[in-house]
């Protein structure tokens, strides 16, 4: 089973679904356009306790007060609809220093906001322990993910199927049931080389991580 967790280029080329500031598009963001919210009816209905949380949990923003204060005022005067007005509050927030990093200052807050809103860790952790429960005794399960969040999911979802009895070790007789799983095939994950970024500079976040089933 593979696991490609990476935006669909086409998602992110197209300005009507909303991923990408690069054009103005509606803000949207979702996957599944059949399910709601859509990132701009998350940004109206989202408590500025919540806002902050996400940002920090989902985007590692470490502005993520300032961006949600800015967010929260910009909404009590008018409804937050477009990825261009979303970008410049986040620009408008963040220090003049911020702009000197190499990626926009407002790329933490679309990444955590889209977490939010497809509920991508969640179905993240689901879809592991569902394709693990695919498997037959030697199938392997190979997932590719694109920044810190997901790569530790799939790291520790690895680990616990990997780690033998858990028992202390002076009990005499298993209690746990706990048994290897899995036999971790990549000890490191396998990232991309500096020929493919070139080629393809949006696969210089991927990570991969393989797992085989041993029982």
């Amino acid at each position: 089973v593979l696991l490609d967790l990476g935006v669909s280029s086409f998602q992110l080329n197209e300005p009507e679904r909303g991923f990408s500031f690069r054009e103005d598009g509606p803000l949207d963001m979702r996957m599944d356009r059949s399910q709601r919210p859509t990132a701009a009816e998350w940004l109206a209905a989202a408590s500025l306790e919540e806002i902050v949380d996400a940002l920090r949990r989902f985007g590692e923003e470490r502005y993520a007060l300032r961006i949600a204060r800015a967010l929260v005022a910009e909404r009590r005067r008018r409804p937050i609809a477009t990825t261009g007005e979303l970008r410049r509050i986040v620009h408008r927030a963040v220090p003049a220093h911020y702009f000197a990093q190499p990626i926009d200052p407002a790329t933490r807050t679309f990444q955590a906001i889209r977490i939010a809103v497809n509920r991508e860790l969640e179905n993240l952790s689901d879809g592991l322990s569902a394709s693990f429960e695919r498997l037959t005794l030697g199938g392997v399960l190979v997932v590719i993910s694109f920044h810190s969040l997901e790569d530790r999911i799939v790291k520790r979802f690895l680990r616990e199927k990997a780690e033998p009895c858990t028992c202390p070790p002076d009990i005499p007789e298993c209690q746990c049931g706990k048994r290897v799983e899995v036999r971790i095939l990549t000890r490191k994950p396998i990232v991309p080389s500096a020929a493919e970024i070139e080629e393809n500079p949006r696969a210089r976040s991927a990570k991969l991580r393989a797992g085989e089933k041993v029982v």
